[in-house]
């Protein structure tokens, strides 16, 4: 008697790939475009204040320009994100609509935050820990929401939660993120606001930028946070920044429930 053996195929288990759909390139829909030609409002070029030093280095025009996306990075506990929630609060209180993505924190730790800096208590946020399987959804819901401002903390920490629900490479998250925030800034969302993003990112221990370059490079501005190794003292200053032609060091000491500022006078 012959036994017949068969062979046993082995079910694979996990997310199945995404197909990349590659869209058929139309020549006739390249557009080309001399600086004569773009038209913009008017109140793309009104600064956005905070009435502080950071105006200052934040445009020539003095404050952050609509329209403009920029990174703020800096190694853990350097202020980075105090930094950018003092701005948000300023904003808020002055009537400006604003939003912070949190990826980070959740309710309870955005609360303890508040309570020891009161002022932040009155910027809107978004928890993106309630949003774990609808990330790419929801954010793209609130930016089309329409912004002055929408900062986010932390942009590797949306990529990651981008790759979890949809997998894909990080250049492919990268792609959407970038694409999205180009779009929205430029007023394609359902108010026409030419919104700022503010995009917080991590630095290493060794003072290096934690993420691809062409997130950097794709920016308007990149400023760098830094803080002392003895942590007396902390500084901002911008290493590119297309809407200013200053070169300042700013210098904040967080106490007494707020943010103070300073610049080196030397530097003038």
């Amino acid at each position: 008697m012959q036994i017949v053996k068969k062979e046993m195929k082995t079910e694979r288990r996990g997310r199945p790939k995404k197909q990349t759909v590659k869209s058929e390139f139309k020549p006739e829909s390249v557009e080309l475009f001399r600086g004569n030609d773009l038209k913009f409002n008017e109140s793309l070029f009104i600064p956005l204040k905070t009435n502080t030093e950071m105006d200052i280095i934040l445009s020539t025009d003095g404050g952050l320009m609509p329209g403009t996306s920029m990174m703020i990075a800096g190694g853990p506990g350097s202020g980075k994100s105090t930094l950018v929630m003092d701005m948000l609060s300023k904003f808020t209180q002055q009537g400006l609509k604003c939003l912070l993505i949190q990826g980070e924190m959740d309710q309870i730790g955005h609360y303890k935050y508040c309570r020891r800096m009161p002022s932040f208590g009155c910027i809107q946020t978004l928890f993106l820990k309630d949003y774990m399987e609808n990330i790419k959804e929801t954010i793209e819901h609130v930016f089309d929401l329409g912004y002055d401002v929408i900062a986010v903390d932390s942009i590797a920490e949306v990529l990651d939660m981008y790759k979890d629900q949809n997998g894909g490479t990080s250049k492919q998250a990268e792609s959407w993120f970038l694409k999205l925030q180009d779009d929205v800034k430029k007023g394609k969302n359902s108010k026409n606001y030419y919104t700022s993003f503010i995009n917080i990112q991590q630095m290493t221990k060794s003072d290096e930028f934690a993420g691809s370059n062409r997130l950097k490079h794709m920016m308007e501005a990149f400023c760098k946070v830094q803080r002392s190794k003895d942590g007396l003292e902390r500084s901002m200053h911008f290493e590119k920044n297309r809407d200013c032609d200053k070169d300042f060091k700013i210098f904040f000491s967080i106490y007494n429930d707020g943010v103070h500022y300073a610049f080196n006078q030397d530097e003038e």
